[in-house]
């Protein structure tokens, strides 16, 4: 991802439009989300909870219900104010997950990093997202995140693909994407030489917000590997975007995104 891409995501999620789709959001996004966040509810009520992208709001009431002692951040100062709005009695504030710098070492049961906010961080910035994390968790805390799942289908695919286009979902569907195609074929085409893979990543153009943004996906093996290489405990556990459990060697082709939870390490007896 270079400072261009990271400059014109910025620019999309700073746009009235965007936030607004995001002032507007509540609920779970599927049936992962809200397996995964029932996970972490279960070990984490009552403790320190954080929430990471916290984004319009949308998980506000999700976590905070049950945790007094919850903090919301985001990195746009934008999305910030839209959140206070929205929920003027929480803690929410304006932080970077790639420095936690605001919080002691050893403070939350469990962090939350909103729905594939993650893939909006450079890959080199990854591995800092993780460290940080790790080091405002409790012993033995739970971090629940999402990230888009380079195995899935339709991944990186353009927007006139089959996959895309809704043919068998219905008249009124495939109508609407047709009618949006030509927009969403010119911001994919605007984009697409700003692709970047490596090995078990790449930053894609994503179907979001008519293919307007870049976004980080990985294969499963190299998310659990960048779990361990950040000093994670073994035994990650993966969803799908239906809720269904993955082990190593499953299936996650029509899966567009992956849902873990991860453990930091209990400490040793001394």
């Amino acid at each position: 991802m270079t400072d261009e891409s990271q400059r014109v995501n910025a620019e999309v999620w700073r746009s009235a439009k965007v936030l607004d789709i995001f002032a507007r959001r509540e609920g779970w996004i599927d049936q992962g989300e809200a397996l995964q966040v029932r996970r972490l509810v279960e070990e984490a009520a009552g403790g320190p909870i954080l929430d990471i992208g916290v984004g319009g709001g949308r998980t506000v009431p999700l976590l905070h219900a049950v945790s007094d002692e919850y903090v919301a951040v985001d990195f746009l100062e934008e999305m910030v104010a839209v959140a206070s709005s929205r929920h003027p009695h929480a803690h929410i504030e304006q932080a970077d997950a790639r420095d936690l710098c605001g919080f002691p070492d050893d403070t939350f049961a469990a962090v939350f990093f909103s729905f594939n906010g993650i893939d909006g961080i450079p890959h080199d910035d990854r591995r800092s997202v993780y460290t940080s994390v790790k080091r405002v968790l409790q012993p033995g805390g739970l971090f629940a995140y999402s990230t888009h799942n380079l195995d899935y289908c339709c991944a990186g695919r353009p927007p006139w693909t089959r996959c895309w286009l809704d043919l068998d979902n219905g008249l009124r569907p495939m109508i609407a994407s047709i009618v949006h195609l030509p927009k969403r074929s010119r911001s994919y085409r605007h984009l697409r030489d700003q692709i970047v893979r490596g090995k078990g990543w790449a930053f894609l153009v994503g179907s979001a917000y008519d293919f307007s943004v870049l976004w980080h996906h990985v294969t499963l093996a190299e998310a659990r590997r960048e779990l361990a290489e950040a000093g994670y405990a073994p035994g990650v556990e993966v969803l799908t975007s239906t809720g269904v459990g993955v082990e190593g060697g499953d299936d996650t082709t029509n899966s567009p995104w992956l849902y873990l939870l991860a453990r930091k390490p209990e400490q040793r007896a001394t």
